[in-house]
């Protein structure tokens, strides 16, 4: 039976649908480095922690959250903790120079967030003046540990944007990156893989870096929606996890009004729905089903949800590019199809008659990436990724497109 939780990755059984996936990141992951892209909500991180919960070939899996990291230290820090709090990895790191003893034993022994975050102040300041070196150092010690080491990095992009966003960032940021491909080549590193993810596209940033070639090692795996086969099952097994009657219909109905079979609108859509159940008592059926998406789903009750989808181009944008954006995303939601020279001209229009065809080739290719638009099978037009996204834009966004 399956819980319906809103929001938070799920774990174990909760996971449900994605065992090929999963077995794909494997695969991927006994041959060298994964780069695991999905839009937010789409359950990457819940991907992440079945590789934790389930490793596989005594793989050691460390997993974190880049997401407020904003310097080259804060990365190596983090990546001493990890290993230090892994009873098989934290042998390796015995004696290593920028840890005493005593150091080394409180980070193994403490488990109070207070006491942590003393341990990684302290341990920053420590390593702010030879990060590298002292990366080297931490990495090359596991060289002999008998496994192979994943490190699973959720938010890469975020830290790689965050720390150019600083004083002095960009040239951070291009430093991090080239430290970890140097990481990857060398030969006595050739245990340490890294699972790299963002519900940010990393292109556009690798771009403005001039890094691009940076990650070029790294298979890229895209984790997209559900099959509706498996959306149905999906739906089938939220009501019976919930004890709610949900008929066949109405579980078509639901995959109908959403569009792209997205676990998450599914369970915001079933939540919504079961709770106007519990409050009314009226039976869920396909015309109620209709209702609470058009009155609840889309209404201010469910605004936040979808929030993300606007805030995001005003925070990855430049000033410029999120007026074209915007306006691209307006004309796509009023007019279902617009054709690929349409959308070129929006664009010169708003971001000025100097852009050139190639830059927007590459915004058009981060609003694919980010899940905004989706092409055509002939690459000649383009429409919203999702219904229910469009929908949304058009109720909210559909009369300007910012300013």
């Amino acid at each position: 039976m399956l819980a319906n939780q809103v929001g938070p990755p799920v774990r174990g059984l909760e996971c449900f649908g994605r065992d090929q996936f999963i077995n794909l990141v494997w695969e991927k992951l006994s041959l060298g480095h994964v780069l695991l892209t999905a839009p937010r909500r789409f359950g990457k991180t819940s991907i992440m922690y079945k590789l934790v919960d389930e490793p596989r070939w005594e793989y050691q899996v460390l997993i974190a959250d880049l997401e407020y990291l904003r310097e080259p230290t804060d990365l190596i820090t983090l990546f001493t903790e990890l290993l230090m709090r892994n009873p098989v990895t934290s042998r390796s790191l015995k004696g290593v120079s920028f840890l005493s003893g005593t150091l080394w034993s409180r980070f193994r022994e403490s488990v109070a967030e207070v006491e942590l975050y003393k341990l990684r102040f302290k341990l920053r300041d420590e390593l702010r003046p030879h990060w590298r070196e002292s990366g080297d150092e931490l990495l090359h010690r596991l060289a002999d540990c008998g496994h192979t080491i994943v490190f699973v990095l959720d938010e890469f992009p975020m830290m790689i944007d965050g720390m150019m966003r600083r004083d002095q960032g960009a040239e951070d940021a291009r430093a991090i990156l080239r430290w970890l491909r140097a990481v990857r080549q060398r030969p006595e590193c050739q245990n340490i893989r890294f699972l790299l993810g963002g519900s940010v596209g990393i292109g556009a940033i690798l771009r403005n870096l001039g890094e691009v070639s940076s990650i070029n090692d790294f298979e890229l795996l895209k984790l997209e929606p559900f099959t509706r086969p498996t959306a149905l099952n999906f739906l089938a097994g939220l009501a019976d996890g919930q004890q709610t009657t949900l008929s066949p219909a109405c579980q078509r109905k639901m995959l109908d009004l959403v569009g792209l079979p997205i676990p998450y609108f599914l369970q915001v859509l079933f939540s919504e729905a079961r709770k106007n159940h519990l409050q009314t008592g009226a039976p869920i059926t396909p015309r109620l089903i209709e209702q609470v998406y058009h009155q609840r789903m889309l209404g201010v009750e469910c605004k936040t949800y979808f929030d993300h989808y606007y805030g995001r181009i005003r925070d990855y944008y430049p000033r410029d590019l999120e007026r074209a954006v915007k306006r691209m995303l307006r004309e796509v939601a009023v007019t279902p199809e617009v054709s690929r020279d349409a959308f070129y001209q929006i664009y010169r229009k708003e971001a000025g008659l100097a852009a050139t065809a190639e830059q927007f080739n590459d915004v058009a290719a981060e609003l694919e990436n980010d899940f905004y638009i989706r092409p055509s099978t002939d690459g000649k037009h383009y429409t919203f990724a999702c219904k229910i996204l469009r929908d949304w834009w058009l109720r909210y966004y559909g009369m300007e497109y910012g300013e």
